[in-house]
């Protein structure tokens, strides 16, 4: 496994310790430090130059599929997205020419509110 696929792996078995945690439990502090060193890690050593904000992600290329839905192709997903949705969804998701355009919206709009239950723990702990 490469440096990018270990981290974001990492990151997301720490979203996920939070998911089932309410903002101000103490119990999320060391996971909350976790997340904060690898965002420290991401600004000194970068895997993925994506400046993309979700608007711009949600607006990536799409074409018709032959089974009669929509896809995203893997070429057109920036680094590290590509690598975070692979982790969140697995090879379910997919068909050999991408990914289904409706599972990267959704995790998208996941991504999103999992963004916004991590600022609510840093907001209750900062309370503190």
């Amino acid at each position: 496994m490469n440096d990018m696929w270990l981290r974001e792996r990492e990151r997301r078995q720490a979203i996920g310790q939070l998911a089932d945690m309410q903002p101000g439990d103490r119990s999320a502090r060391p996971i909350l430090k976790h997340l904060d060193d690898l965002e420290r890690l991401d600004r000194e050593t970068a895997l993925g130059a994506c400046q993309l904000d979700f608007t711009k992600l949600a607006e990536l290329p799409r074409e018709p599929h032959p089974i009669g839905c929509w896809i995203v192709r893997d070429r057109d997903i920036p680094q590290p997205w590509m690598t975070r949705f692979a982790i969140a969804l697995g090879p379910a998701g997919r068909v050999s020419e991408g990914l289904y355009w409706h599972d990267w919206i959704d995790f998208l709009q996941t991504w999103k509110r999992e963004l916004a239950h991590l600022e609510q723990h840093r907001m209750a702990i900062d309370d503190e």
